[in-house]
């Protein structure tokens, strides 16, 4: 996959999830978080079931790892969204942006680039003037949860983009759906009274999550083989204003001036981080692959 696709397939990606902040909340209104949760992606896992018939060992590895940090991330998003507005989630959530160059740092000792970390400060502003909670003092459980989430996430970004050259993205996405499903399942049971109201919002709402939860995960996966960290988790800034044109189209949420212009500027980030990069060197093949 060339560069310049990878990006396209990641955009694509963000703007369904920008889209399914109101989605999940108006699920989460008949619905319990981790029996929302257990019921999405055991949908998508069934949705992949020939997968499984060509995942190896190493994919299963892998994917158990990456599974229980993104059933950590959900788990916590979905949370902090029964209590909070798709608007400010998006805004706390879109914290993982400045943390994965801290974290690629960290983890690879690799610096990020001046440019990078102009972009990485541009988008965050944006994010601050597009969606700032106005009138909210302090923060709440649901604030705080989010937050938690951002950060998996953050950590979630970087190690999908050095794992996930090494395996096939439906493989490994396929591996991590039915550890969500099985760890959202225990914990529903055991920390929450499980509840799906079957309303005409769960009915359709809950399947086609399920659906788009494997077009975009394992886009996420197959574009990331292709881009760095740091180019995604900017991409994924956009997030926010993807969520507030989808509130303006579908309930009228009108955006301020100076909301306007938060969004121009993260589109101005996104384009900075992009505009005369060279494309990273070709992934190695896959071990799905290579194993066989």
């Amino acid at each position: 996959m060339t560069h310049r696709r990878a990006i396209g397939l990641l955009l694509g990606c963000t703007f369904i999830w920008g889209a399914s902040f109101t989605l999940n909340k108006m699920v989460l209104g008949s619905a319990t978080p981790l029996a929302f949760m257990a019921a999405r992606f055991a949908g998508a896992a069934l949705l992949l079931a020939p997968v499984y018939r060509t995942t190896t060992k190493a994919d299963w590895r892998a994917g158990l790892g990456l599974g229980l940090l993104f059933t950590a991330q959900f788990g916590l998003y979905a949370i902090g969204l029964t209590t909070i507005a798709p608007g400010r989630s998006a805004f706390l959530f879109g914290f993982h942006t400045p943390l994965v160059p801290v974290l690629v740092l960290a983890i690879h000792r690799q610096w990020p680039s001046g440019r990078d970390l102009f972009a990485v400060g541009a988008a965050m502003l944006g994010l601050w003037w597009l969606t700032r909670p106005s009138g909210a003092a302090g923060f709440g459980p649901g604030d705080l949860a989010t937050i938690a989430s951002a950060a998996c996430a953050a950590l979630y970004v970087v190690l999908a983009s050095s794992v996930g050259r090494r395996h096939q993205p439906a493989q490994l996405m396929a591996v991590q759906f039915v550890v969500m499903f099985v760890v959202a399942g225990c914990l529903a049971v055991g920390f929450e009274q499980p509840r799906i109201d079957l309303t005409q919002v769960t009915v359709l709402l809950i399947p086609f999550l399920a659906l788009s939860s494997v077009a975009t995960f394992i886009g996420q996966l197959a574009g990331q083989r292709a881009v760095s960290s740091t180019e995604a988790a900017l991409v994924y800034a956009l997030e926010p204003l993807v969520a507030a044109v989808v509130s303006f189209v579908s309930f009228g949420e009108r955006l301020s001036g100076g909301q306007w212009a938060g969004g121009g500027l993260i589109l101005a980030a996104s384009l900075v981080a992009q505009l005369g990069r060279p494309s990273p060197a070709p992934a190695p093949e896959p071990a799905s692959q290579a194993s066989k």
